[in-house]
């Protein structure tokens, strides 16, 4: 399993035009832990393989699911996903508002979030609500 995982995070990390360096520094690893998960030498610890996915513009599920291969980012998942419904965007701005508010810690791009962030981005979507409420 280290193997099909270092594959597709090094795939992914050339398709982004990640260096291992940088890599690193959004996941909170070092290059060379980086390089040991690519060669497949260490599985990744959970934690990591969040932040690794969040990095990478996919999700932990496939990142690690053998079936897909190459990981799709999160945009071509949805794309070629079968049966597509419809989003409903005021349930996921409601969603992210509240995961923000009640997780103790949230990333983004494999950083961790302040509190004062998390407070100004819920003020965002809390607008964002607002003003398509208006449509």
């Amino acid at each position: 399993m280290p193997e099909v995982i270092g594959k597709k995070i090094s795939l992914l990390r050339k398709q982004h035009k990640y260096t291992q360096n940088r890599l690193a520094e959004l996941c909170g690893e070092t290059a060379m832990a980086i390089s040991a998960y690519e060669r497949g030498q260490r599985m990744p610890p959970e934690r990591t393989i969040e932040r690794l996915a969040y990095a990478l513009h996919t999700t932990p599920e496939l990142l690690i699911d053998p079936n897909y291969v190459t990981a799709p980012t999160i945009e071509e998942f949805i794309e070629n996903a079968p049966g597509q419904k419809p989003v409903d965007y005021r349930r996921l701005l409601e969603d992210m508002m509240v995961n923000l508010t009640l997780a103790p810690n949230a990333f983004f791009d494999g950083r961790l979030i302040s509190s004062e962030q998390r407070r100004e981005i819920v003020h965002h979507l809390h607008q964002a609500l607002l003003i398509a409420g208006r449509s």
